[in-house]
Order: C-alpha cells, then sequence, then structure tokens
C-alpha cells in the first residue's frame, strides 16, 4: 500500500475522525518533533513546535516514544508529555517499574566491547543508553567502511543483540526488550484508550506502523515508498502543521462539547 500525502482533502478527513480527546497523540523525537543534527547531542525543539506541543498536553494524553535515554530526551523536550518511554520502547518511567538492571548490565558490556573494538574508527561513535546501545556512523568519511566495520563488531558481541537500523545509526537491544510498536500497544492499554495517532520518521518506527491494528494512525515524516505508515508528511519541517491540524481538530471538538 502506497501512503497518501497527509495534507489532502482526504488525508485531513481521515485525521480529523481519528482525532479525539480520548485518543493518544504519540510521536518519535529525533526527525519528528526534533529535526536530525550532525550532532545528535545538539538536537532541540524548534519553539513553536514545543509551544504546540505543550498546546496539545493540554487537550489530550500524549507521548513520545523515542530512542534516547529519558533524561536525554526530557532535556531535548523541554516539557513532560503524559507518557516518555526511551530506549525504543525499553525505558519507562520509575513509577511504571525500576529499570531493567539485567538489559542495563548487558548493554554496559556490549559497550565496553565495542570500544575495544571499534573505538579507533573515525568517525564511530557510542552511546551508551542504559536499556540500549547507539552507534552512530554520520560523522564518518566513509559511511559505508564504518558500517562494514560495525557489522563485523556486532556479530562478535555475546549474546547477540536485537539491531535495529537508522539513519546513520545502528541500535542494539537485549532480545527481551520491548519495540516501539509493542511500546504503543502497552502505552495505551496504561491510559485505557483504544486508538492512537503515531508520527516517526525512522526504521524503528515501523514497529509501530506494520502493527495489525487499525485504531492505530501512522504518519511517516518523509516520503518514502517503503513505509507501512498509511500517511506521509514530505519533511519535518511540517510537523508544525500537524501539531497545528491537530490541536485545532480537538478545541473544535471541545467547544462543541461546551455549547451542547
Amino acid at each position: 500500500m502506497t501512503a497518501t500525502y497527509l495534507f489532502t482533502p482526504e488525508g485531513l478527513a481521515a485525521l480529523t475522525r481519528h482525532a479525539a480527546t480520548d485518543t493518544l497523540f504519540a510521536f518519535d523525537l529525533d526527525g519528528t518533533l526534533a529535526p536530525i543534527v550532525a550532532d545528535y547531542s545538539a538536537a532541540q525543539l524548534d519553539e513553536p513546535v514545543r509551544t504546540a506541543l505543550g498546546r496539545l498536553v493540554k487537550l489530550a494524553k500524549v507521548a513520545v516514544i523515542t530512542g534516547r535515554s529519558r533524561k536525554d530526551a526530557l532535556t531535548i523536550l523541554g516539557l513532560e508529555p503524559h507518557l516518555l518511554v526511551g530506549n525504543h520502547g525499553a525505558e519507562w518511567p520509575a513509577r511504571e517499574g525500576a529499570r531493567d538492571r539485567q538489559q542495563t548490565g548487558l548493554c554496559s558490556k556490549w559497550r565496553d566491547r565495542l570500544s575495544a573494538m571499534l573505538g579507533q574508527v573515525q568517525g564511530v561513535e557510542i552511546e551508551f543508553k542504559g536499556e540500549s546501545v547507539s552507534l552512530h556512523y554520520r560523522k564518518a568519511d566513509d559511511t559505508e567502511k564504518a558500517l562494514a566495520l560495525i557489522n563485523v563488531a556486532i556479530e562478535k558481541l555475546e549474546p547477540g543483540p536485537k539491531r535495529i537500523g537508522g539513519k546513520f545509526v545502528v541500535n542494539l537491544l537485549p532480545m527481551e526488550a520491548l519495540t516501539k510498536g509493542e511500546a504503543l500497544v502497552a502505552a495505551m492499554a496504561s491510559f485505557g484508550l483504544k486508538r492512537a495517532i503515531f508520527s516517526g520518521d525512522d526504521l524503528t518506527d515501523e514497529e509501530v506502523f506494520k502493527l495489525k491494528n487499525d485504531a492505530v494512525f501512522g504518519i511517516h515524516i518523509g516520503k518514502d515508498d517503503q513505509t507501512a505508515a498509511p500517511y506521509y508528511l514530505n519533511n519535518q519541517s511540517e510537523l508544525l502543521g500537524l501539531l497545528n491540524a491537530m490541536v485545532g481538530i480537538l478545541e473544535t471538538e471541545r467547544n462543541v462539547q461546551d455549547t451542547a
């Protein structure tokens, strides 16, 4: 199925049917709420996006499911959504359960092993995030060579990790860690909500788009013929328009309810 551009009469009508105060509005962070940057540590939300997201938080349940650690994500967001899940679905707020020491211990061992094998490879950065490890190679002069070396190193890890690709990054998680798709389903259940809208841009977000659940409305950031999402936006700069559309739909719903 080919994705449909969201900002058409058909797409906006579908969004309006799906968006309501009893919908979970969920987002990826990097490449979705925040633009992709060369230095992943310098990512930040544009102020208009942060303002619109804050308005949405006041109108409905909002979740952010990101590959970053919760701590880093909170710093970038500059506000706290109703739920923030880090490490691709593996790291939940403390009130939802303590961090998994077995998973963080395993990822720490992987980090040390990878540092020994890849520490001198130009342009490769190893990011330890607790329940996951990310290998960034955007800064490599020869990205294909860097990825080949990363692949060789990953094959030597014991036990073998769950591997999820991305844009010049390879994410490693313990095999038992939740995916973003599983995390979204769990988030819906935790709020008692039966439908959700999820926006994301990366391969990790396909775990949501591939869910066999008509109640999950997927929006891919960037046109991609391979995405399983039914709708797309051309690029991340259109995210502000999406947030404003969501806010407008919910405010209209609330005004109708107030006058009924």
